[in-house]
């Protein structure tokens, strides 16, 4: 037993030291490696993700732990440790995954029509691509390919914004379920050892909390070129990023029978600082650019292609065309259990729009092997909008930052559980929402607002039971509760929704809104 643990331990070691593609964005995966790089002494970086696996050592991150159980054949050891193919040579990887997300359940909340007519359902399939070559240039690919029936409320949700949350345009199938599909593909060029190349299509967050009020992984993907270096022995990390964002109203109809989306340009510098080893300070300006206009295409300026810190917004100023979003972000680790994070931002000059973030997480608390984590969110009104609608800081109909787009405040607490492969968490979630725009924050005058916009409080509860079956590709098997009620002035909306998953997570679904 303990030779065989300690070849697996050398197998796994040596097949994932050197990796430099991105890692997956989904959040129980991104928190466990934050976790291992967060301790007292260290000056990683942490508010930047998604990460990149040679930030980080394989083998010090418990959740990603192979080697805690006996294989007694190769169906094992592809089921619940290896990918599904893998070719590892001396200067080549690859490796393939067929993704699967399975759910199944009933709202027995719900008290109209709704649930006796559907059976509510998500079906993903896809596939998973992972590859480098040499020890400079990595790839990571997906694609997915998706049919939901949604509960009655997120069925509402999605008629309103026109999207799925987070993924995209959808075609409508009998019984009112949603046929939708969506991929990403990065390729990572480690060109010096300070600096990281990125580009394709994918999706960003900023903080160290659950939400983010300065960029989350909300909205769909999007293409990008991402610059990363790091200097003065690590202390210091600079992140460049150059994107195309889509709004939801078309170009005047030309010659083709559908005019494409008309765009704006996005950019965000973010400058990370370790000054003490317990203390991170990033500075964060996110600007769009406008691309189009009454006369047409217009062309990026100039400042879109400079990699400087705050030079659009000290050319432009925070109230012109070019909408500029700036923020800090903040970490302060108490112990190597226990740190607390939060972010400040503002849109307009004179701080007339502004939000923060408060939290704190701790881990071994408030017994072995748990963690709790609370978070204060907040967005006054008219944060993130802008005078031209299609200026908004939003991509397809969605906020880039908090879901709830503007004039809100919520509060979040998540309780998690872990002994190796078996975990579970609860998370709660109260959001007060004062009206305006909920969701769609480029919402204009002439759409008629649902109840999903008017003014109203959410209570979620969100509890899961689950087993890590391989915690390579995080293929995990979840049977869950989810229990939501929402409060208007014109009544209220409940859910009492029970399920179960079979679900190879790769991302976040950001449906507790």
């Amino acid at each position: 037993m303990t030779y065989a643990l300690t070849l697996c331990t050398l197998l796994v070691g040596t097949s994932v030291s050197a990796q430099i593609f991105q890692t997956p964005l989904e959040r129980h995966m991104t928190t466990a490696i934050e976790w291992s790089i967060s301790g007292t002494d260290t000056t990683l970086h942490t508010s930047m993700k998604p990460f990149h696996y040679d930030q980080f050592t394989w083998d010090s991150v418990p959740r990603f732990d192979v080697c805690d159980r006996r294989y007694f054949n190769n169906a094992e050891v592809k089921f619940h440790r290896d990918h599904l193919i893998q070719i590892e040579e001396d200067d080549f990887q690859f490796y393939m995954d067929i993704v699967l997300d399975l759910d199944l359940g009933r709202d027995f909340g719900d008290t109209s029509s709704w649930q006796d007519t559907v059976q509510i359902f998500n079906n993903t399939r896809g596939l998973a691509f992972y590859g480098q070559i040499g020890d400079r240039v990595g790839i990571h690919a997906t694609v997915f390919e998706n049919q939901t029936q949604f509960r009655n409320w997120m069925f509402n949700l999605t008629d309103s914004l026109a999207v799925i949350p987070g993924q995209g345009r959808f075609k409508e199938l009998e019984s009112n379920a949603r046929d939708y599909n969506s991929a990403t593909g990065v390729v990572s060029v480690k060109a010096t050892d300070w600096l990281q190349v990125h580009f394709g299509q994918g999706k960003h967050f900023i903080g160290n909390g659950y939400r983010s009020m300065l960029l989350s992984d909300v909205a769909f993907n999007y293409p990008f070129l991402r610059l990363q270096g790091t200097f003065w022995k690590n202390r210091i990390q600079f992140t460049s990023v150059n994107a195309e964002l889509n709004n939801l109203e078309r170009l005047p109809l030309g010659e083709v029978p559908e005019s494409l989306f008309k765009k704006k340009g996005f950019t965000f510098r973010y400058l990370n600082i370790i000054p003490h080893p317990r203390f991170e300070i990033g500075l964060y300006e996110g600007v769009i650019w406008q691309r189009w206009d009454s006369t047409g295409t217009k062309a990026y300026p100039a400042p879109f292609f400079i990699p400087v810190p705050f030079a659009a917004t000290g050319i432009y100023g925070l109230d012109s065309l070019q909408n500029s979003v700036v923020g800090v972000n903040l970490k302060a680790k108490i112990t190597d259990n226990l740190y607390v994070y939060g972010q400040g931002v503002a849109d307009q000059e004179e701080l007339r729009f502004t939000g923060f973030q408060a939290g704190f997480h701790w881990r071994e608390f408030p017994f072995r092997n748990m963690s709790l984590q609370f978070e204060y969110n907040e967005g006054g009104q008219g944060i993130f909008t802008h005078r031209n609608p299609l200026q908004s800081y939003s991509h397809m109909n969605q906020g880039l930052a908090h879901p709830l787009g503007t004039n809100f405040k919520e509060y979040v607490v998540i309780l998690r559980h872990g002994v190796k492969r078996l975990w579970s968490e609860w998370k709660g979630v109260y959001q007060i929402h004062d009206g305006g725009n909920r969701g769609n924050i480029a919402v204009t005058p002439d759409i008629v607002l649902s109840s999903l916009h008017e003014p109203g409080t959410t209570l979620l509860s969100d509890l899961r039971f689950g087993y890590l079956m391989n915690p390579t590709t995080n293929l995990n098997m979840i049977l869950g509760w989810s229990w939501r009620s929402r409060e208007t002035e014109t009544g209220a909306l409940n859910s009492s929704y029970y399920y179960m998953q079979f679900r190879l997570a790769l991302f976040n679904r950001y449906y507790d809104i």
